[in-house]
């Protein structure tokens, strides 16, 4: 799996594909929020302005990393429910630490998986703080 994996630049015809996998992922792993409000719309809406990197399998879309550039902050990875657990996280994380110099994100803390991924991949949990949808740690990465 992992060779057949390609890290591209968003384009035009991955949308609908990539609206389908923020829907998916986000109703599968966030048990805790009413994902019932929910919508294939919240992926325009929240990766405005955001340079996008999908990772293809086969010449499909099966993930894909937004970062907000001016921070260096990584807004949303997220994996199709069916390519979970198979390396393609990973292969993203690879794929956009040598392109930036430090680089950050929120994990929201009942999703422990997804704090302990980002752990073993180096970043590093500066403080915790609470929002609209709960408490979240603050992770930075550094080489």
């Amino acid at each position: 799996m992992h060779d057949e994996i390609i890290i591209t630049s968003n384009q035009n015809k991955f949308l609908p594909t990539l609206r389908q996998i923020y829907l998916a992922s986000r109703t599968t792993t966030f048990k805790w929020l009413d994902s019932k409000q929910f919508c294939l719309a919240d992926f325009d809406i929240d990766v405005e302005g955001e340079q996008i990197w999908v990772a293809l399998c086969k010449g499909n879309p099966v993930g894909f990393i937004s970062i907000w550039e001016p921070e260096n902050f990584i807004h949303h990875l997220y994996i199709s429910p069916e390519y979970t657990r198979k390396g393609i996280g990973a292969r993203l994380l690879e794929f956009v630490k040598p392109r930036y110099t430090r680089l950050s994100l929120k994990c929201m803390q009942p999703n422990k998986s997804a704090l302990n991924f980002y752990q073993s991949h180096g970043f590093i949990s500066q403080s915790q703080h609470m929002d609209e949808f709960g408490g979240y740690h603050y992770l930075t990465y550094e080489e």
